[in-house]
């Protein structure tokens, strides 16, 4: 296998129930022998990311084998009076304006109760104590609210934060808004909402985090079709509305490299194909199959690296 130059950092996207296949990324790259010095993620990617730093790649296709949606969905619907608004998609005509209040309004409402979640981060990582097997800088990305900007709490080798537990910032990460409620944060007298900013997009994340690396590996769950995700019906519109957010995210991430004094060789991973998924479709044997198609994507990638690095 050709050697990545080092040191390598690992961006992980977010994506939902679509992060089955960048787990299936990340088991084949370590399991063929690539490592990383420093992981950043958001939403799907920062439970991906906290699955490296903890040693266990190796469990995540059982793991998705085993998921079912009463394991995290826990319906309990919830007002949020925060000062939250969504990037407007769309052009300024009228109806677009008024469709846009509504959005605004609505992603303000939580469905579900981060309950079970929690329960779920509890019995998968916090059993393995508070060290991480790795010796490792890990960045978990949420969106705060009141500041319009990303959140980043850093842990170094441990699940000790100044701001926030590992598990409040995994689960704030993954507090989608209209799915989850937020996680309250406090820090310098003030108090912040912490939300999944993956579809938010008012702030765009980059890869500032990964200055001195040589090398950097992004795996997303979105393709460049999904800025053109189509939405069939009222209840798709969620659905295309965040894999076209996701997807432009992806886009400017990767844009933001040239940003990095380092220069590092900037690696995009994404899927190959559609995976049949929706981002909230946590379907246990169509995750487990987009799991085995990034398993073979990542054979290829690092296959094509090879060939163009003799």
């Amino acid at each position: 296998m050709f050697k990545f130059r080092r040191p390598i950092g690992l961006f992980l996207c977010g994506g939902g129930a679509l992060g089955a296949w960048q787990s299936g990324v990340l088991a084949a790259l370590v399991q063929r022998g690539l490592h990383f010095d420093a992981v950043a993620g958001f939403s799907i990617g920062s439970l991906n990311g906290a699955a490296y730093c903890y040693n266990m790649t190796g469990e995540l296709r059982q793991t998705w084998r085993d998921l079912k949606p009463a394991t995290i969905l826990s319906l309990r619907p919830r007002y949020n009076r925060i000062p939250l608004e969504l990037y407007q998609q769309d052009g300024g005509n009228i109806l677009n304006k008024v469709n846009f209040f509504f959005q605004n309004r609505l992603a303000k409402i939580n469905l579900f109760s981060n309950k079970l979640v929690y329960d779920f981060l509890n019995g998968w990582l916090a059993r393995s104590g508070p060290q991480f097997p790795r010796n490792i800088k890990f960045y978990v990305i949420s969106h705060a609210v009141e500041l319009k900007l990303p959140y980043i709490a850093r842990f170094d080798g441990s699940t000790q934060s100044p701001t926030l537990s590992l598990n409040d910032a995994l689960m704030a990460s993954c507090a989608i808004p209209m799915v989850f409620q937020p996680v309250k944060v406090k820090e310098h007298g003030r108090e912040y909402h912490l939300v999944d900013g993956g579809v938010i997009g008012i702030a765009t994340i980059n890869l500032n985090f990964f200055e001195g690396c040589r090398t950097v590996v992004m795996i997303s769950n979105s393709r460049p079709e999904d800025l053109d995700f189509p939405a069939r019906g009222p209840f798709s519109y969620f659905e295309a509305r965040a894999r076209r957010m996701l997807a432009l995210h992806v886009q400017k991430i990767y844009e933001s490299r040239v940003f990095i004094k380092s220069d590092p060789e900037v690696y995009l991973v994404k899927p190959p194909m559609d995976l049949g998924l929706n981002l909230l479709e946590f379907n246990a044997e169509k995750c487990v199959k987009a799991f085995d198609i990034g398993e073979a994507e990542a054979g290829r990638f690092l296959h094509n690296v090879e060939q163009a690095n003799r």
